[in-house]
């Protein structure tokens, strides 16, 4: 008797083992699969004349003036790109692990391993850079068309933004 609730816990914890083993093997190879240097290379490569701009001003705010800002980011993306990977896919993984439940883990595995999902997962890195290409082009067009908005809110709720009047009117004329 002793021996058959041994064994049974032997079992128990086994499966249990097991069970947590694919789980966190599952939430790897989703993070494999979907955080990857190509995706945030597309990403960056859509923001790259935002991300150019700002670092620019910061520099030029320092006092500093670069002849070719162009491939100082670049170094600066081969210096940063590897190490941003490895962190985003360490706390991805535990984040997918506390967002799924060991089914789900393993149906979406199982699904990025499928001809589809790797069809997915290759496609991704454009379909993201894509998207934030028309994003920024979006963005503009909608901070663009807010600014009157925002004027006429201010000037009918009465809102102040500054306590000097001819910067309110400033501000005013800057979002026409």
């Amino acid at each position: 008797m002793i021996r058959l609730r041994l064994l049974a816990c032997a079992m128990a914890l086994s499966f249990a083992t097991q069970s947590a083993a694919d789980r966190l093997s599952d939430a790897r190879y989703i993070v494999s699969q979907t955080v990857t240097k190509e995706i945030f290379e597309g990403a960056l490569v859509a923001q790259r004349p935002l991300i150019i701009g700002a670092l620019e001003n910061e520099l030029r705010q320092s006092g500093i003036t670069l002849s070719d800002t162009q491939r100082f980011f670049d170094l600066f993306m081969e210096e940063f790109i590897d190490e941003f990977t490895e962190t985003m896919q360490e706390e991805s993984t535990s984040i997918n692990l506390n967002a799924f439940s060991d089914q789900e883990l393993a149906d979406i595995a199982a699904f990025m391993r499928s001809p589809s999902g790797q069809a997915f997962v290759l496609a991704t890195p454009t379909v993201m850079a894509e998207g934030a290409r028309i994003g920024q082009i979006a963005g503009t067009e909608a901070g663009r068309n807010a600014g009157p908005r925002v004027a006429e809110r201010l000037r009918t709720e009465g809102i102040t933004m500054t306590q000097d009047e001819g910067m309110m009117d400033r501000l005013l004329d800057f979002l026409k």
